[in-house]
Order: structure tokens, then C-alpha cells, then sequence
């Protein structure tokens, strides 16, 4: 699917939050007609948002999928699926992760999604990360509030901004043109660093299980550091991106050491 973040709301990064996960500390959303993937229903004219928790009780409302979350409560251990909510100079930000898969441990799977609320009441899908949500989590099934951004593929969505890849190899001693045996395996779980050009951290991501992440970012000049990858002999090195109107690709590559 912990991390400093810089968001303004034209800049909105993929907000990677600190918590442990636990799949029976939510309840799940009412089911919906349709099943899972049924859409949410029109919302009608939206209200003035003036606070925090207004903003996040729009976002909720507006799509089915997210019914009975709560706040992040860092003091509470074990809690898989929540909410947060950011104040910006034009708006709030709310961002809602989901976790599933041993929670209790700290989930293996994590998805997050990030909507720009303004004080009109205006809901907008920002960015989403993470593998799709199995049936029985929140946030299973297609999008509602503002889900109007384009997808980057791989789970991964994205409008102006950096989207990437992360591989790994080589996978074969000897490889052979052609032979996607050999072809190099992407790399998940890797902790990616966007820093913009004065030296500011503004998004740390996390590749997914196709080793692809994203993030919305205002036009300008980046860099994107990797961390290293247990398993793997080298990591890429820093790649500088110039985001202008559309999301630049990156692509890095892991070394296995195989020859």
C-alpha cells in the first residue's frame, strides 16, 4: 500500500500512515445492492465543509465502501481499517487506509486512498495505492466519492504526477532473448522517497504486489530515492523526474547479483 508528508491541496501524495492492523477493529460497510462492486448512490447537493470531521463524514458518506470507519486512534493496537484527516490552506485532506491478511501482526496487504475535500463540500479521488481489496474488507468493490482520477494500473492511480515501476534482476544465469522465464520479476514492498527540489521529503510509497507506485505531485523537479531490498545485491540509483502535465514514468531496477 511512519511518513512526513508535505500536503497542500494541489500536492497530494499517497500518504503512508503509522499503524498496526487489525481486521476486527472496524465494522464493515452495509452491503449495497448491486454486491460489492455496486456504486454508491448520487449524492446530492454537497454541504459547506467546516471542519475536520465534517469533511471526513463527507467523504464517508458519499460512497458506500467506507460505511462505519472510524479515526485513526494511535493509541488503539490492532487497528486494521481507519481514517485521517488533514487540514490544507484550500481544504482537508482524508485519506483511508484498509489493511487485511494477519493483522494482528500488521497486515500483509494495505490499500489507501486520498480525497480533496473543499470548503464547498467538493469531493475529489487524489491518488489510491495498493492491491485490490479482497470482498469483506472496506473498501472493496468500485469507487464512489470522486472517482474521477485515471488509473496508472497495478492498483496504482494517478493523475499529474511520478508513477513507476521497481524490477528485479537478472532471474536466469544464462538469459535468453525472448524467454519470459528469465524476464526480470517486479519488486514488492520496496520503499520508495520522492523529494522535491529543495531538499523536502514530500512522499514515501511502497511498492505493490506488481511493484508499481504513484503519487499526484505538483508540476516541477523530483528526485525518487529507493531503499534497499533484502534479497537483492544492488538498488537503483536516485532517478531526478521533472513532473510538467501529465504523470512521468519511472522505471528501477533491482540487481539479484545472479550471473
Amino acid at each position: 500500500m511512519n511518513r512526513s508528508i508535505r500536503a497542500p491541496l494541489a500536492i497530494l501524495p499517497l500518504i503512508v500512515l503509522l499503524a498496526a492492523c487489525s481486521g476486527a477493529s472496524a465494522p464493515l460497510p452495509a452491503a449495497s445492492a448491486g454486491g460489492a462492486g455496486a456504486s454508491a448512490p448520487a449524492a446530492s447537493a454537497p454541504a459547506p465543509v467546516t471542519s475536520a470531521d465534517e469533511a471526513a463524514a463527507g467523504v464517508i458518506a458519499a460512497d458506500a465502501r467506507f460505511a462505519g470507519l472510524r479515526p485513526l486512534n494511535p493509541n488503539l493496537i490492532g487497528q486494521c481499517c481507519f481514517y485521517q484527516v488533514q487540514a490544507t490552506e484550500t481544504g482537508y485532506v482524508v485519506t483511508i487506509e484498509v489493511g487485511w491478511g494477519d493483522c494482528p501482526s500488521g497486515c500483509i496487504n494495505r490499500h489507501r486512498w486520498a480525497f480533496a475535500v473543499t470548503p464547498d463540500g467538493e469531493i475529489a479521488l487524489m491518488g489510491e495505492q495498493g492491491p485490490p481489496v479482497p470482498a469483506g474488507v472496506p473498501g472493496a468493490g468500485s469507487g464512489g466519492a470522486g472517482a474521477s482520477a485515471g488509473t496508472g494500473g497495478g492498483g496504482v492511480t494517478i493523475r499529474i504526477g511520478i508513477e513507476g515501476i521497481a524490477v528485479g534482476g537478472p532471474v536466469c544465469p544464462v538469459v535468453k532473448p525472448n524467454d519470459p522465464a528469465c524476464a526480470d520479476r517486479p519488486v514488492a514492498g520496496a520503499a520508495i522517497h520522492v523529494i522535491a527540489a529543495d531538499g523536502v521529503e514530500v512522499a514515501t510509497l511502497e511498492t505493490d504486489a506488481e511493484g508499481r507506485f504513484a503519487v499526484e505531485l505538483d508540476p516541477g523537479r523530483y528526485r525518487v530515492v529507493a531503499d534497499a531490498v533484502e534479497g537483492y545485491m544492488h538498488g537503483p540509483g536516485p532517478v531526478d523526474v521533472t513532473v510538467s502535465t501529465s504523470a512521468a514514468k519511472v522505471s528501477l531496477s533491482y540487481d539479484t547479483g545472479i550471473r
